[in-house]
């Protein structure tokens, strides 16, 4: 058995929220879908934090080489800010990465970019009735707001406010919509086949498998 430890760095809570549950899932549908002669343990939570002190890329660099033992993945989250650049988009070409190689030979393949199109939020609306379910609700998802397919979600201009809209729209009280207690519920309830038609969310798998097979955990 191989133990597959992982580590973050993200912009900001709400984030962790959702990618925390959301990262393990996706990592462990690629070793399902993929090819390998090991059992891969994957823990649901990271084993390393990074940017508590500072978030600057140089601090970042140094947490990252200091816990070099603890993780053989560490996803760097990162928004592409909607210039629909998730076709190009290098993990290479990510500061935080770069200075993580240059300071401690920390191989390209191990640390991977999370980049959703304008916020997470756009991850978090890919599958409608997830949100639904998250909140005890039923009905249309384009009834209350929420965008049809995960294309559109990605579309969106402001992803943060369609949401709170939709809540609003839903009555969903301020405790429930609390992200801490959301996001982990919908991240639980999304459908990855539906995710997976959103390109950025495509784009992110196929990285998780790279990283897998550049670390021996998969066959290429």
């Amino acid at each position: 058995m191989k133990y597959l430890g992982w580590g973050v760095f993200y912009e900001g809570h709400t984030d962790a929220a959702y990618l925390d549950v959301l990262i393990p899932r996706i990592i462990r549908d690629v070793i399902a879908n993929g090819q390998g002669e090991d059992i891969i343990e994957v823990p649901d939570q990271p084993s390393v934090r990074l940017g508590r002190k500072s978030r600057s890329v140089d601090s970042v660099a140094a947490e990252a080489c200091e816990f070099f033992d603890a993780f053989e993945v560490i996803f760097v989250h990162s928004d592409i800010g909607g210039r629909g650049l998730e076709q190009t988009l290098d993990c290479r070409s990510s500061a935080f990465c770069e200075a993580m190689t240059a300071r401690c030979d920390i191989e390209d393949f191990r640390c991977v970019c999370l980049t959703p199109r304008h916020e997470t939020e756009a991850w978090v609306l890919a599958d409608g009735e997830a949100v639904l379910s998250a909140v005890g609700m039923n009905g249309s998802i384009t009834g209350f707001g929420l965008p049809s397919t995960p294309q559109a979600a990605e579309g969106l201009p402001d992803p943060k406010k369609t949401l709170a809209d939709a809540l609003d729209a839903m009555n969903v009280r301020a405790r429930t919509r609390n992200a801490e207690l959301l996001f982990p519920a919908i991240a639980n309830a999304q459908r990855l086949t539906e995710l997976y038609r959103a390109p950025t969310i495509r784009t992110f798998r196929d990285r998780v498998k790279q990283a897998l097979v550049g670390g021996n955990f998969l066959n290429p």
